[in-house]
């Protein structure tokens, strides 16, 4: 996909596409890892991601030497941003509701801001602090909306605790990796910082591919496998990418905030995920604050 050439209309188009696709990913995910071993699924669908994504940089840009700082960084990245984001994310997910996690991930743009903040990186207005605010009131609706009261405790609660802390690695990722961007392109660094993180699961998880009876999976559920890895992964990430180049990050990350609204509704209808009033309300304003604070 030629980025100089990608035009607004076509970018809004294919970043619809793939709010569609992390929206129904949620739910064909959570249905897989009732059958899988979460951390099996995993691994094999991001390694599976990860050698198609290194495939597609080697066709468009080819190999190219970087200094061996670059790629220290980058290693780090990869276990940081990629390995201990996806145990987070599929652990959690495995506990939380489909919905639950697709909000929660969502609140990566907050965290972001904060973090930046706290690094000097970034300054925050006020009108962003209220934003910040705003979401982790709307969190804090969601999780008790959800029928976990205020205890800690639960494994809905738990779920939901370790999908924000996928939602923080992933902005550490984000924010730390910003002076990389300055000498390489999002899908360089996507590819190999990716390929580090699969290595990293492999590590942590490998057991776990061994042991899981691979030949006892339906045909579905390796169907979910590649749909998840080629084009919730692969797809979404050039799709994401071409479109910050294109439109720019503000406007890209509005469309980020749809994917929990089409989440909760595949949820619904495929899991039968029952949605509270107070989720409602407090998804809404989870949506508002992060509005606010990508805005800034």
């Amino acid at each position: 996909m030629n980025t100089s050439k990608t035009k607004p209309a076509l970018a809004y188009g294919l970043l619809s596409l793939v709010v569609v696709i992390w929206g129904f990913n949620f739910s064909f995910v959570k249905w897989v890892i009732s059958q899988v071993h979460p951390l099996a699924f995993n691994v094999v669908r991001f390694s599976l991601a990860s050698i198609l994504i290194v495939a597609v940089l080697m066709m468009k840009e080819g190999w190219q030497p970087m200094p061996v700082f670059d790629l220290i960084k980058m290693i780090t990245l990869g276990l940081l941003g990629h390995t201990i984001y996806q145990i987070f994310f599929i652990s959690g997910l495995s506990l939380t509701t489909a919905g639950n996690s697709s909000l929660l991930i969502a609140t990566s743009p907050i965290w972001t801001a904060i973090i930046s903040a706290g690094l000097k990186k970034d300054d925050v207005t006020k009108k962003a602090w209220i934003g910040i605010i705003m979401a982790f009131a709307g969190v804090f609706l969601v999780t008790v909306g959800g029928g976990n009261k205020l205890s800690l405790v639960g494994s809905k609660t738990t779920g939901d605790l370790l999908t924000v802390a996928a939602a923080l690695s992933l902005s550490l990722y984000t924010v730390l990796s910003r002076d990389l961007l300055d000498r390489y392109s999002p899908l360089r660094l996507t590819a190999i910082t990716m390929l580090f993180g699969m290595v990293g699961l492999w590590v942590f998880a490998g057991p776990r591919v061994v042991a899981q009876d691979w030949f006892s999976i339906s045909l579905v559920s390796w169907g979910v496998i590649v749909y998840s890895a080629v084009f919730s992964v692969v797809l979404g990430y050039i799709v994401w990418f071409t479109a910050v180049r294109t439109v720019g990050p503000t406007r890209v990350a509005v469309f980020n905030n749809m994917t929990p609204i089409v989440a909760f509704t595949v949820a619904f209808m495929l899991l039968g995920e029952p949605v509270a009033w107070l989720q409602v309300v407090g998804g809404l304003t989870v949506i508002s604050g992060i509005l606010l604070t990508v805005r800034n």
